[in-house]
């Protein structure tokens, strides 16, 4: 009984630093990581009717963590969550566990599962707080705000945010505090926030909390334009705590709170565009990403220069194309069209950069799995945006294969569908070509010569690639033409980064 026990629990940890690696995914994708991580948990608490057989003290222990673990992750009820704690706590409390084990660290039991339902604040439209839910979480929210500015006196120091915000927005959602009472208190801790606090709580205060505040803002776009100066001026201090962040530190927690801002990001008049944001996190974080990126959109821009050539018309299929009349201005804004879908086509990848930041081996199958999962986040990502928005279906769809086939993903994308899908086409054929002969080595281990790739493209042809693409493939100046452009495309990118990481500007060659 006791091996079970330290199995499930262990399983159920396996499970949890799992589930961990999807934060930001889509809620149906990472629900079922969590759903295993919850029935280890779950079967190793349900031992705690045996609690006074069990004679090994850390197996006791290993009940009592698995019953508390019970309430980690995302949870499609809120009350369900809530419930769960409030039942922990009463287990944690009750007198005869204690007595059994009066040596267990029962405080630090019963203060973390308060603070786990102080956390339990729905920030969601989708996901609404009972007046029960409510009730509990408000006690919570007291009692550990109360013991941190207790904490905070003793050791001389200011009062951590996630106790402060939880208290200023329970506070709001019990009505004692209108909205603007509580995007005042947490301008407030914004500005108070430790620039050079690079700890958890520092990453707290200078992003979640920044996160936050936007996504109050998306919800209530009515209270954006009185604090339209704050938020732009807010954009450019997170940047640069970002830029500043030590490159030897550990980025586990910084990823999860920029994933937070990554999807409440405000656009603005004045502010940064969300395009150069997403691109900023790239330099900073995953540098690879950023040169595909480049190299993508300027190679795309070059076939689709070489096309326009020779037939003028061939994206009038994406309306904003097909009105302009003037051929020269319908040229450039194809060209820059191509540029942007793909810049933007991996921007998905975000989501999932400690993936992309670990180059020292081949991936294992579950992690080409997650991987997958970037054009659904990506597509979820750019949509919101207005100066995004017309590059979602370059993200959704440029793993998706010509004829529908199964080999390509996601299932969601469907060609005939998609209003810019000739663009879409191009933009998956020289993300292809790119991968193969040069990015995904790292991960992969293959890799093509371009004349290698350009074969095996045109035997894709009708298959995985559109035919009208692979035709221009088959003319040997036209693939001379665009092997140029690779070549010159992943030297301009490589210097973009140098300038962008390095802030100067070389001088032209």
């Amino acid at each position: 009984r006791e091996g079970i026990i330290r199995e499930l629990y262990w399983l159920g940890v396996g499970r949890y630093a799992l589930s961990n690696k999807l934060v930001g995914m889509e809620l149906p994708v990472i629900y079922k990581y969590y759903v295993e991580m919850r029935l280890c948990f779950t079967e190793a608490a349900a031992y705690l009717k045996y609690y006074d057989e069990i004679e090994d003290k850390q197996t006791r222990e290993y009940i009592l963590r698995a019953r508390a673990n019970i309430t980690l992750g995302q949870f499609y009820s809120h009350s369900e969550r809530v419930a769960l704690l409030r039942q922990t706590l009463q287990i944690f409390s009750d007198k005869g566990y204690q007595e059994k084990d009066p040596d267990f660290p029962w405080d630090r039991f019963i203060a973390t599962t308060h603070q786990n339902i102080a956390a339990s604040i729905s920030y969601s439209r989708e996901n609404l707080m009972t007046p029960q839910d409510m009730a509990v979480i408000m006690e919570s929210v007291y009692i550990v705000y109360q013991r941190r500015i207790q904490e905070a006196q003793v050791q001389h120091k200011r009062l951590p945010e996630r106790a402060a915000f939880n208290y200023y927005a329970i506070n709001y959602y019990c009505g004692i505090d209108d909205l603007d009472h509580l995007l005042q208190n947490m301008e407030e801790l914004l500005d108070g926030a430790d620039a050079s606090d690079f700890t958890p709580n520092g990453m707290y205060s200078m992003v979640s909390v920044a996160a936050f505040y936007c996504q109050f803002l998306q919800q209530y776009p009515e209270r954006l334009l009185p604090r339209q100066e704050y938020l732009e001026n807010l954009y450019t201090r997170t940047l640069a705590y970002i830029n500043a962040y030590p490159e030897t530190a550990d980025t586990g927690v910084l990823f999860q709170y920029l994933r937070q801002l990554v999807y409440t990001f405000v656009e603005t008049k004045g502010s940064i565009s969300y395009g150069s944001f997403l691109l900023k996190l790239m330099i900073r974080f995953v540098p690879g990403i950023y040169i595909h990126a480049l190299v993508v959109g300027s190679a795309a821009a070059s076939l689709c220069e070489i096309i326009l050539e020779e037939e003028p018309g061939f994206f009038d299929d994406i309306d904003f194309i097909r009105v302009i009349q003037d051929p020269e201005e319908k040229r450039r804004e194809v060209l820059r069209f191509a540029m942007g879908c793909g810049v933007f086509h991996d921007v998905g990848k975000i989501n999932i950069m400690e993936l992309y930041a670990r180059t020292s081996r081949q991936w294992f199958a579950r992690e080409y799995e997650m991987a997958r999962l970037h054009t659904i986040s990506g597509s979820a990502l750019l949509e919101g945006r207005k100066s995004t928005k017309r590059f979602a279906p370059a993200a959704l769809g440029h793993h998706a294969w010509y004829d529908g086939s199964a080999h390509g993903y996601p299932e969601s994308y469907k060609r005939l569908e998609c209003p810019s899908r000739q663009m879409v086409d191009v933009i998956a054929l020289i993300s292809w070509i790119e991968d193969v002969t040069h990015a995904a080595y790292v991960y992969t281990g293959v890799e093509k010569s371009f004349e290698q790739a350009v074969q095996t493209a045109i035997q894709l042809e009708g298959k995985r690639f559109s035919p009208m693409l692979t035709a221009f493939l088959r003319d040997s100046t036209v693939a001379e033409r665009l092997n140029a452009a690779f070549t010159k495309s992943r030297r301009h990118a490589h210097r973009r980064l140098y300038e962008d990481i390095c802030g100067v500007v070389l001088p032209e060659e």
